[in-house]
């Protein structure tokens, strides 16, 4: 049998035996590499391609729509963000040409225009992408320049009004800067997006060898060294003593995937063998699939849409119990061989929308996971239980009498043990190092973060994927005794259309009987029907509530009540080498870098209020590579950015991290309103006033937030009053303006829980009061925001709803 395999945009054809249960191997030459096919496990789907010599990701290619002009324009603000510098200071690029390469290339020598015109026709998903689209155009006239940039445009000469890309340098530069600080908050908003996407497609774009022109210079090795050596080490050939590896390099999950791209039959089998039900639908040749004409009909107990934290241990549970399930995931699936631990291809295939989320407003930057394991495969292992205060408040003024139950409890511990939560450190990362060290100082309180990792997990880069499954996310635990069980499938790139239902007898509600989902085939979009028992939506707070409306569910309540855990940030820079001649040590160690190390495994509660009202906020420290340092730390001009960059790897970031009592609306999963409360912005001051002391007190040289106006301290020259009155007023800088960066890798409250149904959208056994059988388990049911990382919470909360689901089954099929 031959299938077609896409492989760096090409189709190729591959044959392989069908029905093997080993695992089996040959060689193929492709475009003059010699590659090797691999046959894995007993489910025909699962192909494998790697390249002899490293493995590779798929990259996208992207089409690039924009005009003449539009390009034109977009070149000259890259240019004015990334200029080419000749006058930077020889003192700090220290006789070094990688350091010296870095301030001479511009953006568009780098060629970073052409990517950012693919990410804005293809990948920028945003409402006001049309008002970038018009701006660019715009900017390309003099009647928009001088609109768009007021005076800055003008000169005594001939012409008189030039068009922005004809500006010389110094004057595009002022004009950018004027924006960032602009009365207008369509220009602040404009400033912040060129900024955003510029930054964030130079400092993560690579070539053909995967490396980046700056990475050198600013001290970065672009993939975590010991994977490389990891894949060199477990790389599969067709020696048979090299099959007990499989599942250490690939991962354990290649059994049990199901890739609807494949050839009908094959699928139809691999399906079948795993004991669903399926019929094919007979269509004339050029007949289009539809609701009425799918290609395939699956019959399973439980259809799980959603393979993160929440659908991926409901599915665990129900498969283990001996139920048929099928889980259907948005993303594709990224085996441990196939990461690239890139951080620009890696948000491409792993997170949603390649990682371009943002409110309406351009107010919150947003995370949100988009592959198998969901967020549980790119989080930063934090494992804490659901505070005790939390649980009460939900119990108490919610009414929800299920988190204060021995049953949560009891899933609470069965979650952590499936996880081996555990909160020893065997050594420290950069950024934790400081907030510890500064906490101590300052006499704050420090405690470790329970983490789903071993105490030796020394790994910075599982924002990118956990290269070696030390990280327990769903899919290294609930989503293995899915396929282990023998009950159930999980089908990547598929994306869940509508949950389907029919009217119960007698009384006229609604009844869920399954869901349709599209995926790619042959180069269209196909449609294929679940026909299930119950229905269970896990896809997140952000892409759930969708899916609910498009299901005909009314409630006023979907998308509303949205919380964000809002986000800003402090950072400090360490030398690498003593500042003062008779300085003996370094600290943080010399070898230490501001990017690897356990991404969380310190945290603060000085400001969280967990005794009082439950509303502060806590202090942690993030993932940052390149793309993303940049985006966030301050542009005060092209020089000045270059210069901060330099400083990347020696740079520590600590983060407050605010329980939001403002909320938001999630209106689609592209369009996302919210408005931060006055309380929250308070709260987040509070923590950078404490941030920035934790960083001085642990003997950062610099410190500074990322406030537009990028103001710095040299804390080893300034006085305690001048100190003082640094802290005083970076800390007390308004957030809600546009001119400080707001994060966000927590959403949750999209589709609350509650005990009354004009306030919320499920029951507290997870059913949704409109549609019998139709399940949620994701952190949409939150009541409330969290105020910690929420990994263990919504599985909690989804190991609870698994014992309802498993009532309703035993019942349905008993009948």
């Amino acid at each position: 049998m031959e299938i077609e395999n896409s492989f760096h945009g090409s189709s190729r054809k591959s044959s392989f035996r069908k029905g093997s249960s080993r695992i089996g191997s040959f060689r193929l030459s492709l475009e003059g590499k010699d590659e090797t096919v691999i046959e894995l496990g007993n489910i025909d789907t699962e192909i494998l391609i790697f390249e002899s010599e490293e493995i590779k990701q798929t990259h996208t290619k992207v089409t690039n729509t924009l005009s003449l002009r539009q390009m034109k324009s977009l070149t000259a603000l890259a240019d004015t963000i990334l200029p080419s510098i000749n006058d930077f200071d020889l003192s700090t690029a220290n006789n070094d040409g990688a350091a010296a390469t870095f301030y001479r290339v511009s953006a568009s020598m780098a060629g970073t225009p052409e990517l950012l015109g693919g990410v804005i026709s293809e990948k920028l998903k945003h409402p006001n992408t049309w008002l970038m689209n018009v701006t660019l155009w715009l900017l390309s006239t003099w009647f928009g320049t001088i609109i768009l940039c007021g005076m800055g445009c003008l000169s005594t000469k001939f012409p008189f009004i030039q068009a922005f890309p004809d500006l010389p340098p110094h004057k595009r530069q002022q004009i950018l800067k004027s924006w960032s600080h602009s009365f207008f908050r369509l220009l602040r908003m404009l400033f912040r997006s060129v900024k955003l996407l510029t930054l964030l497609v130079f400092f993560s774009q690579v070539d053909e060898s995967e490396d980046n022109c700056s990475w050198k210079a600013i001290g970065y090795c672009g993939p975590d060294p010991e994977f490389k050596a990891q894949l060199k080490k477990h790389f599969l050939v067709s020696d048979e003593d090299k099959d007990d590896n499989a599942e250490q390099t690939i991962g354990p999950l290649y059994k049990g995937l199901v890739h609807m791209n494949h050839p009908r039959d094959v699928t139809v089998n691999a399906l079948r063998g795993v004991g669903f039900p399926v019929l094919v639908t007979r269509r004339k040749e050029k007949a289009v699939a539809s609701l009425t004409l799918p290609s395939l009909v699956i019959q399973c107990d439980a259809v799980v849409v959603g393979s993160g934290s929440g659908g991926g241990v409901v599915a665990g549970i129900l498969a283990k119990a001996g139920y048929k399930v099928l889980v259907l995931e948005k993303g594709g699936y990224c085996a441990r061989n196939k990461l690239s631990l890139l951080e620009g291809p890696t948000m491409d295939q792993m997170y949603q929308s390649g990682g371009l989320v943002a409110t309406d407003d351009m107010s919150v930057f947003i995370l949100s996971g988009s592959t198998v394991g969901g967020g549980s495969a790119i989080n930063w292992s934090a494992s804490i239980k659901t505070p005790q205060h939390v649980c009460k408040e939900w119990c108490e003024k919610h009414e929800l009498d299920l988190f204060e139950s021995e049953m949560y409890r009891e899933a609470m511990d069965a979650v952590c043990e499936k996880m081996g939560v555990q909160s020893e450190i065997e050594e420290e990362g950069f950024n934790n190092a400081v907030l510890r060290k500064g906490c101590q100082e300052m006499g704050y309180p420090v405690s470790n973060i329970p983490r789903n990792s071993s105490a030796d997990h020394y790994c910075g880069w599982c924002c990118l994927g956990c290269k070696d499954g030390k990280k327990k996310g769903t899919s290294e635990t609930w989503l293995v005794d899915l396929v282990k069980s023998g009950n159930g499938a999980i089908l990547p790139g598929c994306t869940a259309m509508k949950v389907l239902h029919k009217k119960k007898k007698g009384s006229g509600e609604k009844i869920a009987r399954g869901v349709v989902f599209e995926f790619e085939y042959k180069g269209s979009k196909d449609i294929c029907v679940v026909e299930s028992k119950v229905t269970i939506v896990a896809c997140g707070a952000l892409n759930t509530p969708a899916l609910l409306k498009r299901s005909g569910l009314k409630s006023n309540n979907i998308g509303r009540n949205l919380h964000l855990h809002p986000v800003v940030m402090a950072w400090g820079y360490f030398p690498d080498a003593p500042v003062d001649s008779g300085a003996s040590e370094v600290w943080p160690e010399k070898w230490k870098k501001s990017y690897e190390g356990g991404i969380m495994t310190a945290m603060s509660s000085v400001v969280g209020e967990f005794d009082k009202s439950g509303y502060g906020a806590v202090i942690q420290t993030p993932a940052l590579h390149p793309g993303m340092f940049s985006v966030v730390m301050p542009w005060i001009s092209g020089s000045d950015i270059k210069d901060r960059m330099r400083k990347f790897s020696r740079t520590a970031h600590i983060f407050a991290l605010a329980r939001d009592q403002g909320s938001g609306k999630v209106h689609s999963p592209s369009n996302i309103s919210y408005q931060m409360g006055d309380l929250d912005e308070a709260n987040l001051q509070k923590g950078i006033d404490k941030v920035l002391r934790i960083l001085a007190a642990a003997g950062a040289e610099e410190i500074g937030t990322h406030h537009n106006k990028g103001k710095t301290l040299n804390v080893k020259k300034a006085s305690c009053h001048e100190f003082e009155k640094f802290v005083k007023k970076e800390s007390s800088r308004p957030i809600k303006d546009l001119s400080t960066p707001v994060c966000s890798a927590h959403q949750m409250g999209s589709c609350r829980m509650g005990s009354d149904p004009t306030q919320s959208v499920v029951k507290q056994t997870g059913e949704t009061w409109e549609m019998e059988g139709l399940y949620v388990a994701d952190t949409s049911v939150f009541p409330t925001a969290l105020g910690v990382n929420p990994m263990i919470t919504v599985q909690s909360i989804a190991y609870c709803t698994a014992q309802s689901v498993l009532h309703v089954l035993k019942r349905k099929t008993s009948k």
